[in-house]
């Protein structure tokens, strides 16, 4: 059975996880702890667990002298983390069956549903979370297990790149939509165009004539 601490913590950290992601804590901005405590009516200790789990997770980092800060990324490691992402996610496809294709399509779908059913609720944070599970679903597909677990460790850098590309409104609905779009070129075994959309989708760029994914 959990106790207050630990439903205290959890709630902490989800609070936190959700300012970062909606962008009201920045990159390199500290953990107002103190604040927190007076809001909670806690110690520091549940706050301290909290922040410890976003810091395993990547999200924040533990700085000397007992003060955390949202962790932040450069434009130069947010371009690798794309690069990465997308040979991850373009192999995924380039792995996928019409039969492994068939076990996950429905948890695609309810993924994409549910990521544009946050933004249309003005829940950024939330709708970063639902992105997130559609596009590890798209890499269970592949039914690759070396694949599915990098692609897994490498989650926290992703949610770093989502906020470091800083979409809002019309924009971020744009590219949610496209979601549907790549199911739909799964579907009809258009894995082509699928990586094309894919680097567009990821990068929010146009695809660049001659490059090869």
């Amino acid at each position: 059975m959990e106790s207050k601490g630990q439903n205290l913590s959890d709630e902490i950290y989800n609070l936190l996880k959700s300012q970062i992601l909606n962008g009201k804590l920045a990159g390199g901005e500290k953990i107002p702890e103190e604040t927190l405590a007076r809001e909670f009516g806690v110690s520091r200790t549940p706050i301290r667990e909290a922040v410890r789990r976003l810091s395993e997770y990547g999200l924040v980092s533990i700085k000397p002298r007992c003060y955390a800060e949202v962790t932040s990324i450069s434009e130069k490691e947010a371009k690798d983390i794309a690069r990465v992402r997308i040979n991850l996610e373009c192999l995924a496809v380039n792995l996928i069956t019409p039969q492994s294709l068939e076990k996950n399509i429905m948890n695609l779908a309810r993924c994409s549903a549910e990521c544009q059913y946050a933004l249309d609720i003005g829940d950024r944070a939330l709708s970063f979370e639902h992105d997130s599970r559609f596009h590890l679903e798209l890499i269970r597909s592949s039914e690759n297990s070396v694949l599915i677990n990098l692609y897994e460790h490498l989650d926290a850098k992703i949610q770093q790149l989502r906020i470091n590309q800083n979409l809002y409104g019309i924009a971020l609905k744009d590219y949610t939509i496209q979601h549907e779009q790549i199911i739909r070129y799964l579907r009809e075994g258009k894995k082509e165009e699928c990586r094309v959309l894919l680097y567009e989708h990821i990068m929010h760029s146009p695809y660049p004539e001659g490059l090869s994914l």
